[in-house]
């Protein structure tokens, strides 16, 4: 296991989401989880962030495209 407290630069600003991603994934049950947002604000490295530190290795992924035209452009 990681532990991301030790530096505290580590993934910076995203304290909150982190520990509640790991909170979610410790109950090692299945679920859905929807995380949204601008593009390029690090959704992707906040879950893989949460994985890394909780050891997860097999996970199901899937990216949902966005649904406004305005944004697949």
């Amino acid at each position: 296991m990681v532990d991301l407290t030790r530096d505290e630069w580590a993934f910076y600003g995203r304290r909150v989401e982190l520990d509640t991603l790991r909170e979610i994934l410790r109950r090692q049950r299945w679920f859905f989880l929807k995380v949204s947002g601008r593009r390029r604000i690090g959704k992707t490295s906040l879950v893989q962030q949460a994985l890394q530190a909780e050891g997860r290795e097999k996970v199901l992924y899937i990216q949902i495209p966005d649904s406004d035209p305005a944004a697949s452009r």
